[in-house]
């Protein structure tokens, strides 16, 4: 073997790991895209909610008259299964009734900054929404508030040998909360049928 075939050959072996490096991104963002198409779809036509969620996930509808909450149209749930705590509520939607207005809208914005310890904006489907941060003496606890075109309210009841997965801010862990929460709309039935 030559001079420059030896100096080839120790080139290609340093370039290796930085190849396998850029497969295994390259195969990881794959397969993240693989398992979201393979994701359901749920839509609720009396209110227009619709989300994205893995199938290991199940939906399960809650009558709001039993939580005393007058305000609220629907109560959605997707549960799911952790060692520890099985049928366990990974995300509430909690879809409050009729369209919001301007008014109502900063009425609310104007609340979530004084009602909570710490907020800040983030934006699903086109719309605002807001991250509300709550520290209480058991827990620290963490809401996604939209604000329009419905106002709606999103949570997470993990806890217990869970509870890490609950931390805030919202984030993708055992349960991908935060890509759950990122495929929210507020989807006429007409349009769905589009899609």
């Amino acid at each position: 073997m030559t001079c420059s075939e030896r100096q080839g050959r120790k080139r290609l072996v340093k370039r290796v790991p930085l190849l396998v490096a850029i497969a295994c991104v390259s195969i990881g963002t794959a397969s993240a895209q693989a398992r979201a198409a393979r994701w359901s779809r749920f839509h609720d036509r009396q209110t227009g909610l619709s989300f994205r969620y893995p199938p290991d996930l199940r939906i399960r509808r809650r009558d709001p008259r039993k939580f005393n909450l007058p305000a609220v149209h629907s109560i959605v749930e997707l549960v799911g299964d952790t060692r520890a705590n099985p049928g366990t509520v990974v995300l509430r939607f909690l879809v409050k009734r009729g369209n919001t207005s301007s008014a109502e809208r900063e009425k609310r914005r104007e609340f979530l900054r004084s009602g909570c310890s710490t907020s800040s904006p983030m934006m699903i489907g086109g719309h605002e929404a807001v991250v509300c941060v709550s520290a209480a003496s058991a827990a620290v606890r963490w809401s996604v508030e939209i604000l329009q075109p419905r106002e709606c309210t999103i949570v997470t009841l993990l806890g217990g040998a869970d509870a890490a997965q609950a931390l805030p801010p919202p984030h993708d862990g055992e349960f991908p909360l935060l890509s759950i929460i990122r495929t929210v709309r507020f989807v006429a039935a007409s349009k769905l049928s589009k899609r």
